[in-house]
């Protein structure tokens, strides 16, 4: 694709993104676009990370939602990869040395001869990947630079979407409670040791203790983790 032909395509998908008002919309569109705009590419899938697992939330065809449900099945696969590692993966079916066998044998019976998998990140976070499945043959460095310019289109798409901020901020709130109760349960292993009593007195000493200095027991627990490191 020539970069007029790209400039083009993106300012069509910019405008078809600014009408679509659910998360689901605009990824349909760019999955659609991927199909138009990508060279060799005859199918498209977009899987949007889920509590930390890749799920398909657009597809341009049955025959790519097949090979994304092989793939989380057998629990291996370019679309996995690129998840998992946030780098790009491109792959010729027909490769001997191919490191997806269950995967390769799936997209053989299907005829598809090649996919190429891109992260979607923001952040630093992955958000999604953008997987597409070639029935031609492979997919070269061209599809792969037109394919990265529609990832970033994707990682806009979520970061903005109510359903993702949503989302990411249940998942820092859990992040955040799991490393909080992660201390408290190391303040209360510090007193069972240096006042030789159970958890559940150890439990006591630290309520007792916020109650008296007007403190949280996450408070607490945070002194008696530190005072524990500067004595030793």
């Amino acid at each position: 694709m020539s970069s007029d032909n790209l400039v083009r395509t993106l300012h069509e998908l910019a405008e078809v993104l600014q009408t679509q008002r659910t998360l689901g919309g605009a990824l349909a569109g760019i999955a659609e676009a991927a199909t138009t705009s990508v060279p060799g590419c005859d199918a498209a899938t977009i899987a949007i990370s889920i509590e930390g697992r890749p799920a398909t939330a657009a597809t341009t065809a049955r025959v790519a939602l097949e090979l994304d449900m092989v793939q989380y099945d057998t629990d291996e696969g370019p679309c996995l990869t690129s998840f998992r590692d946030m780098t790009s993966i491109r792959l010729d079916v027909a490769d001997p040395d191919d490191a997806f066998p269950h995967f390769a044998l799936a997209a053989q019976s299907r005829g598809v001869r090649a996919v190429l998998s891109v992260p979607a990140t923001w952040g630093g976070d992955i958000v999604a990947t953008l997987n597409l499945y070639s029935r031609t043959g492979p997919l070269d460095k061209s599809a792969v630079t037109v394919a990265e310019v529609l990832a970033a289109q994707v990682a806009i798409a979520v970061s903005r979407s109510p359903e993702f901020a949503a989302a990411r901020a249940v998942v820092e709130e859990a992040q955040r409670n799991a490393e909080d109760a992660a201390h408290v349960n190391v303040a209360t292993g510090l007193l069972m040791v240096s006042q030789a009593c159970t958890a559940e007195q150890a439990d006591g000493l630290l309520r007792e203790a916020a109650e008296h200095d007007e403190q949280t027991i996450l408070q607490i627990a945070h002194r008696i983790i530190e005072q524990h490191r500067s004595s030793r």
